[in-house]
């Protein structure tokens, strides 16, 4: 056809070596020691398509229209295979089989190791609670869609692509190994990217398929996706069962914890997460109370469904909102206020740090001063008024908890750089990738504080493997912590190379030099000279101001705080309002504290929407996706959120220079649990003990009408 550059299936892309995207299961096991099967995702689906969103053959046109109509004479031999969306469904015997080789649809049974002893506990305590909670699953709703730009340089035998991700050193690595080709003939660039939370942090089959076609063709090409290839082929999140048990004895304290997940990951298993599960799930399901014993199992189960991936929160948000649903239905159930519940078992300060029994090892916070702030600021002994209120005007209104502490780090190494130019200008190279964490706001404000010049002089460049040495990338609340340690690191090492250069300059001992200020000064006289002027005179001995640092972690971090959610609910309608809603964060050190707000407010109107609309949904007999763009899928919008109170109850972390804990993902864990809380607490006078999310007007004008 006029204008088409090429046709490519799985054949032609096998034929020219191209690889599998690997899920990076290599090093899991179940838990009987088995290894964990690999379900190997193609760039182009092969013998079947397992979802639908799936690629199944790649045009290159000279327009987008002319690909279009293209695409619209590719004839594709379906055999309809039956689907099964739902991961309990697809455990059933005689369930449709996404890999028939492997003979189920469970990819992975881990954990359980401490069953027997929790199973005694739950047996003889004076109270047990069971809750059955779904975590649906949800699209990521990036700013704007994927895209990527590939272009080949044919002498030179070197690829260029400009992508959205959150690592340009990791993306490049994958890719390389997926193309065959070494690393060094790929450069990955990333521009500034309308936000990431995980679901960019991994190759996708379409940046393998661009790159893949540069080559062939010998021309740039682009690809970006439609918003509605986006809901069918953007990674998705969450989709969790956890059936839940706590146990407790006669006066209210916890004795043992059990839960059992079911997650429904997909077609395929995105790149390592199920490593993100198992690594990250299991230590934080005590979240911040003295639980003596703890459960945990996984099966991970294969469905006819767009793969999970990494999502912000992910493997701290399930557990938390698990634990703080039990714990207010054991109030409701046992008649025990829910804040003197807490009270009972919250972690002391004094016992940390704490092991918990799910293996985690909590550094020091102020867990109940966070709570006590939380309850201060959201006016707690003043509810009942405003309730009093609500009702003479009809109206229904709860209050929630939502207590937590997190495990944050991923990738525990960072690098930084930092050139101090003649010219007075800073620029700093750094692998932490800014996608709309303003990070060229803090990082210049740590580089500065510690040269002693002004932030308006610092410029911040990431996301390019020609200008960044490496780059542990943007996830698990780790930047700040990490790359803002690597570039303290590297601003005392252009410091004191600053000083050998001052001493010759000023004809002193270097001993004898010292900096204040953006200046060296001789030790007790008044003779200095500027870094600036320093970097100038080194420049033209042809050696820049210039220093590298790689900075290291030894274990996560431990931010926590507490979020308290009020609502009015529509007894007519179900309609559901936010009222009011207060967030006690401790970040550790606060390097910008409206950046670290800012950060609160976006993983609240997250969380919010995952609470109260947000849901994709499958047919579960053909695998359609049915809630497939904006008019389908709500998300919150301005009008749906109150003003939000936060404050910071900060803890210095001692493990990085700047007594950073992390704060991205601290919006995210305990909100969920905070709204469905505060949503049942206004429904339990009819005798509501549990709702699912997302808690939309429909579920709750039915359990409000006994319709469920």
């Amino acid at each position: 056809m006029d204008g088409v550059l090429g046709v490519f299936t799985a054949a032609d892309l096998r034929e020219r070596g191209i690889q599998h995207i690997s899920s990076a299961t290599e090093n899991d096991t179940n838990a009987d020691g088995s290894a964990v099967p690999e379900k190997p995702q193609y760039p182009l689906a092969t013998d079947r398509v397992r979802y639908v969103g799936e690629p199944v053959a790649l045009i290159v046109a000279e327009t987008a229209a002319a690909a279009e109509e293209a695409a619209e004479q590719v004839y594709v031999d379906y055999e309809e295979l039956a689907a099964v969306t739902d991961g309990y469904q697809a455990l059933e015997p005689g369930a449709p089989a996404l890999w028939p080789e492997h003979g189920s649809n469970l990819s992975c049974r881990w954990g359980g190791e401490e069953g027997a002893e929790v199973a005694e506990a739950l047996s003889t305590a004076a109270h047990v609670i069971d809750l059955e909670a779904d975590i649906p699953r949800r699209i990521i709703s990036f700013m704007e869609p994927r895209g990527c730009l590939a272009q080949y340089d044919g002498p030179a035998d070197r690829l260029t692509l400009h992508v959205g991700c959150q690592s340009a050193s990791g993306l490049r690595t994958g890719l390389a190994g997926i193309l065959g080709v070494v690393e060094d003939s790929l450069r990955v660039v990333v521009p500034d990217v309308g936000g990431s939370f995980g679901a960019r942090g991994h190759v996708y089959p379409e940046f393998v398929l661009t790159a893949f076609a540069a080559r062939q063709i010998g021309r740039p090409v682009k690809w970006v996706a439609g918003r509605g290839e986006s809901f069918l082929s953007d990674s998705q999140a969450r989709a969790q069962t956890i059936k839940a048990k706590l146990a407790l004895d006669a006066e209210g304290h916890f004795l043992a914890l059990d839960l059992a997940t079911t997650w429904s990951h997909g077609a395929y298993l995105g790149p390592r997460a199920l490593w993100v599960l198992t690594t990250w799930m299991k230590p934080m399901i005590c979240g911040p109370y003295a639980i003596p014993l703890a459960g945990f199992r996984l099966d991970a189960v294969a469905t006819n469904t767009a793969p999970i991936a990494s999502y912000r929160g992910v493997a701290r948000s399930e557990p938390g909102y698990v634990i703080e649903r039990l714990i207010d239905k054991a109030a409701q159930e046992l008649g025990i206020n829910p804040v003197d519940l807490r009270r009972r078992n919250i972690i002391p300060r004094n016992a940390m740090p704490w092991r918990s029994a799910a293996g985690a090892m909590y550094a020091p916070a102020e867990l109940e001063s966070s709570l006590d702030k939380a309850l201060a600021a959201a006016d707690w002994t003043g509810f009942p008024t405003r309730r009093a209120d609500s009702e003479a005007r009809g109206w229904l209104r709860g209050i929630g908890v939502g207590f937590f502490i997190m495990n944050a780090g991923g990738v525990p190494n960072e690098w930084a750089e930092i050139h101090v130019q003649g010219d007075g200008a800073v620029i700093i190279h750094t692998g932490t990738q800014d996608t709309g964490m303003s990070h060229e706001t803090t990082l210049a404000q740590v580089a500065a504080d510690r040269l002693g010049v002004d932030p308006e002089l610092v410029r911040v460049i990431d996301g390019d493997t020609d200008r960044i040495a490496f780059s542990g990338g943007a996830h698990g609340s780790r930047c700040m912590r990490i790359g803002g340690g690597a570039v303290v690191q590297s601003a005392e090492a252009v410091i004191e190379q600053g000083k050998l250069a001052a001493a010759d300059l000023l004809e002193a001992a270097n001993a004898d030099i010292v900096f204040e200020g953006a200046e060296f000064v001789i030790r007790g006289t008044d003779r200095r000279i500027g870094l600036f002027d320093v970097a100038k005179s080194v420049e033209t001995d042809g050696h820049p101001l210039l220093a590298a640092g790689m900075f290291e972690v030894s274990d996560m971090s431990y931010p926590s705080g507490c979020h308290i959610c009020e609502v009015e609910i529509d007894p007519g309608t179900g309609g559901v309002s936010v009222r009011r809603f207060t967030s006690v964060v401790d970040p550790g050190v606060a390097v910008n504290p409206m950046v670290v707000e800012g950060q609160i407010h976006g993983g609240v109107a997250q969380s919010i929407g995952e609470a109260l609309m947000e849901h994709v949904v499958y047919d579960p007999e053909t695998g359609q996706l049915l809630s497939g763009n904006f008019p389908d899928f709500a998300i919150p919008k301005a009008d749906d959120l109150p003003a939000f109170t936060v404050l910071l109850n900060p803890q210095a972390s001692t493990d990085n220079p700047l007594g950073v804990k992390g704060v991205g993902e601290a919006g995210c864990i305990g909100v969920t649990a905070a709204a469905v809380n505060a949503v049942v607490d206004a429904l339990a006078p009819h005798g509501v003990r549990h709702i699912d999310m997302p808690v939309t007007s429909q579920r709750i004008w039915s359990a409000l009408n006994d319709t469920s």
